[in-house]
């Protein structure tokens, strides 16, 4: 925790703020959290569901009482054991009670169901997560399974954010580990081409491609209007590393390099 807060710390005070988000801590940490924090800190945060989404009235309240801490959003994972559409009224319901202006996504697993869940979602105007890498190959999803969430968010009207594994621009092979990782601006421009009413097949092509000469023609025909759509849609994404985003977006020469 005190290496995270360090880190967050100097980012936001740093070159690259304007690309910092709120900082993501489970509801499991939190009281460690606000042991840590100093009497004149102010923390932007974004509270994880990891205890169940039953916690969420007693976490929420822990938060707004702390005057150190502003809530941006909350997140709560249902089981991938549960029906997902039961799971998903029971977490819609506690986060029906969220203050104003407080984002809310669901994160939603790999299941049968995930696509009704999805729509009880959507229509409560709350967002979906899907989590996109973690320590086990299978943790990955395929290109396909990327791109029937991609699309179903898009056609529900829902933003989503996606989580674990998009630490690089562009899909890529790992060689250490050898897992298959999605490229965030791959995510990007898959949604770009899904808003514009593409098929699953070519958010799925996008999703697959390798060479970051190809995907920057992509993006070198994708007008203000269209990413402004997309952005409506895919709204975030979480990553444990910020230099390595950072790195590529100025490397692909979309983003300025600053000095250190």
């Amino acid at each position: 925790m005190a290496g995270a807060l360090a880190e967050y710390g100097a980012h936001r005070g740093g070159s690259y703020a304007w690309l910092v988000g709120r900082f993501l801590v489970p509801a499991s940490l939190l009281a460690e959290l606000q042991a840590r924090i100093g009497a004149d800190d102010q923390l932007r945060l974004g509270l994880v569901m990891d205890t169940g989404a039953a916690g969420v009235g007693e976490a929420v309240a822990a938060v707004c009482e702390d005057r150190r801490l502003s809530l941006s959003s909350v997140e709560v994972p249902l089981s991938p054991e549960a029906e997902q559409s039961e799971a998903a009224h029971q977490a819609l319901h506690e986060l029906g009670r969220l203050p104003e202006g407080v984002s809310a996504f669901v994160e939603l697993p790999r299941v049968r169901g995930w696509h009704d869940a999805l729509s009880l979602v959507a229509a409560r105007r709350r967002g979906a997560k899907l989590r996109t890498g973690g320590l086990v190959a299978a943790a990955f999803p395929t290109e396909l399974e990327l791109a029937l969430f991609i699309h179903a968010c898009v056609e529900e009207g829902a933003p989503f954010k996606c989580t674990a594994g998009l630490h690089h621009a562009v899909r890529h092979r790992d060689d250490r580990t050898g897992f298959e990782h999605h490229g965030f601006l791959n995510v990007l421009l898959a949604t770009c081409h899904a808003v514009l009413g593409a098929s699953v097949s070519t958010v799925a092509d996008v999703l697959a491609v390798r060479d970051p000469v190809d995907l920057l023609e992509h993006y070198s025909r994708v007008s203000h209007h269209t990413a402004g759509l997309a952005r409506r849609h895919f709204v975030a994404f979480g990553s444990c590393s910020f230099t390595e985003p950072v790195s590529d977006l100025t490397g692909l020469g979309l983003i300025e390099k600053q000095p250190a």
